[in-house]
């Protein structure tokens, strides 16, 4: 009997040893969150009634077992006037897709975002108005020691590109920014 406790308890122990050093298993579910902030350019129509401007915002990422990561945003835009002193701004929240491509040390990817875009014209004429955007761009997610990882993109908008009323002009913008995020999963 004392033998076969003795063996027991030998069994116990390698197996505690054992799962001690298997690997952890890992969530199929990943979240960060992140805030930054960038640099507005208008470009087209946009180019001849505002200069360029700063952005800051929140973004969301969820990756999963998929082949691409959901994404949210939100970002205010401040945009000057060329003709006055004043700046437009611009809310804008968004949700897209984002694909990893290959990459040695860093993580680049492409993206796609539908947004709703709320205008707040601030010279003559104030009015507010809301329409429907696209952005396509791409980044490039990579890691500091000390800081954290980091998602550096650059995105073309096309801002009023759905809900443009007949005469509009086309109104769209790259948007440059840098986000520091953090994972929550």
């Amino acid at each position: 009997m004392k033998h076969l406790l003795l063996a027991l308890l030998l069994v116990l122990l390698t197996s505690v040893v054992a799962l001690a050093q298997a690997p952890p298993i890992s969530s199929p579910v990943g979240l960060s969150l992140g805030l930054g902030g960038g640099v507005s350019i208008p470009t087209g129509d946009a180019a001849n009634a505002w200069k360029t401007g700063w952005n800051g915002g929140g973004k969301l990422r969820l990756t999963s077992v998929l082949p691409f990561t959901l994404v949210g945003s939100v970002a205010y835009h401040s945009l000057p006037e060329k003709v006055t002193d004043k700046s437009d701004a611009m809310w804008m929240v968004g949700g897209g897709l984002e694909y990893a491509l290959p990459g040695v040390g860093v993580s680049p990817y492409l993206g796609a975002d539908l947004t709703v875009n709320i205008f707040d014209n601030q010279g003559s004429g104030s009015s507010s108005i809301t329409r429907g955007g696209l952005g396509l761009g791409g980044g490039l997610l990579f890691s500091l020691p000390g800081f954290g990882q980091f998602d550096a993109s650059v995105k073309y908008q096309m801002l009023n590109a759905i809900g443009k009323e007949s005469g509009d002009p086309s109104v769209s913008q790259v948007a440059a920014g840098l986000t520091l995020m953090a994972t929550i999963l």
